[in-house]
């Protein structure tokens, strides 16, 4: 796959949001909280993930509906379709893939040592010998590549379930917190806004803190009360990138622990495919743009000083030439490379309609929400 291209098949999500999602705009406090926790405790992993999933696409609605439409994404836009990838993981769907791969480096690295030590036992005397090591290292190092794979699928679903149900108990009842706050409030009351950052842990994300977050509700209580559409898109952005560094800050060790070193670049150039609505992407290569600009319009040219050295300061986000090139991603479990990667996807379709598509038919969604597992995803 290169590249971003449109896929319709016979599995393609939704593009309006439907009753569903309607729903959310009625939930108060309690309604959100309920359903938060429910979906963190289910015992059943796939059907956790699934709820989770659903929720982060309510979560999506309402925040647009606070923020307004015209604002762009949110993080829950984003959050919606990393849930619905890490279900593919969670439901053990990438195992065989993954086990192939494994296999195959783990010949290659065996081969190559099996070689290194033949030689160094005969020398150039016995050539038939040192193959002979090659082909029994080559044996070995499949065989243990392909159990090392094995075992960290597993671990991996276990990991990746955890990581999805943090983003969700954290970030989540947060966003939940803000719509119910902000939903009816018309005029802008500074006064408000420090009540509900009050709630926020302080302290950074590495040690469970929520600066991150107090920084980025911050941002979207700006964008709601802005008529400016480039300050709107900027601010809004600025929001979903600061809430995205506070996810994967908080998971680093869950997506390390996911992926061993043995395999990662290969599964990163390998399996690290997934959709955004009917959009497919694929994080080893980079990020395309939609148009013959890089980004929409109101994004091409940054003017906010905080985001601008937030991406492209001393230590920013985003070390490219302000361009598309070189956004790819070689493995995913380096921090650095995963935000490179993530500041320009949310760029780019910041203003586009698919980020706001169903994860799931409406048939799927009202499954789930009746705690009942689809029976089949579309």
């Amino acid at each position: 796959m290169s590249g971003i291209h449109s896929v319709i098949s016979s599995s393609d999500v939704r593009s309006v949001p439907g009753q569903v999602a309607v729903e959310a705009k009625n939930f108060d406090w309690g309604d959100w909280d309920q359903a938060i926790t429910d979906a963190v405790v289910e015992p059943n992993a796939v059907m956790s993930n699934l709820k989770i999933t659903r929720l982060h696409y309510l979560l999506a609605h309402a925040m647009r509906d606070v923020l307004g439409e015209d604002a762009g994404a949110n993080f829950h836009t984003w959050a919606v379709w990393g849930s619905r990838k890490a279900g593919v993981t969670i439901r053990q769907e990438d195992r065989d893939q993954a086990r192939r791969d494994g296999t195959v480096v783990g010949s290659v690295v065996g081969g190559l040592i099996g070689l290194f030590l033949g030689a160094f036992l005969y020398g150039g005397s016995s050539w038939s010998a040192v193959l002979a090591w090659g082909l029994f290292g080559g044996c070995c190092g499949g065989l243990t590549g392909r159990l090392i794979v094995h075992r960290s699928r597993q671990v991996a679903s276990q990991l990746i379930l955890h990581g999805n149900q943090t983003v969700l108990d954290d970030i989540g009842r947060q966003s939940a917190r803000f719509i119910v706050t902000f939903r009816d409030a018309k005029e802008a009351d500074p006064r408000q806004l420090e009540r509900f950052l009050a709630g926020l842990r302080s302290g950074g994300s590495e040690a469970d803190g929520q600066d991150l977050l107090r920084q980025s509700f911050s941002l979207y209580w700006q964008a709601k009360y802005t008529s400016d559409p480039k300050k709107k898109h900027e601010t809004a952005y600025f929001a979903n990138c600061l809430a995205v560094l506070h996810e994967h800050i908080r998971l680093q060790p869950d997506i390390k622990g996911s992926l061993p070193w043995i395999i990662s670049k290969c599964v990163t150039q390998r399996l690290m495919q997934f959709d955004i609505g009917s959009t497919q992407l694929d994080v080893s290569h980079d990020v395309p743009s939609l148009t013959d600009l890089p980004y929409p319009p109101t994004l091409t040219k940054l003017y906010e000083p905080e985001l601008v050295e937030f991406l492209h300061g001393a230590n920013g986000w985003d070390k490219t030439s302000r361009r598309l090139a070189r956004t790819a991603a070689e493995d995913w479990t380096n921090l650095r490379e995963r935000m490179r990667y993530i500041v320009n996807l949310f760029r780019v379709l910041h203003l586009s309609p698919t980020v706001w598509q169903a994860p799931y038919s409406d048939e799927c969604l009202k499954e789930i929400s009746a705690d009942r597992l689809p029976s089949e995803l579309i």
